[in-house]
């Protein structure tokens, strides 16, 4: 896996708790509505996802782009700052 040097840095009021498939955990909100989403990235495949209906349904999703974060569950690292 190759490190990006991508830096998200997350409001520590946003980050949620781990589960036992999901780490780095973090609410986005809609620009479009007043729907929260999370986004986290699985623990073993190390890819991102989004709790959204276009990454439900399609593996593709406006929330991990504006985060320059790949969809297609392509394995990707980043560093993660709580702040």
């Amino acid at each position: 896996m190759e490190n990006s040097g991508i830096v998200i840095r997350i409001d520590h009021n946003v980050a949620l708790p781990d589960n036992d498939q999901w780490y780095n955990r973090f609410e986005v909100r809609s620009e479009s509505s007043n729907r929260v989403y999370i986004i986290a990235q699985h623990k073993k495949k190390k890819h991102w996802g989004c709790s959204c209906p276009g990454w439900k349904a399609h593996r593709k999703c406006k929330h991990l782009a504006a985060l320059n974060l790949p969809n297609y569950e392509e394995s990707h690292e980043v560093t993660i700052e709580n702040y």
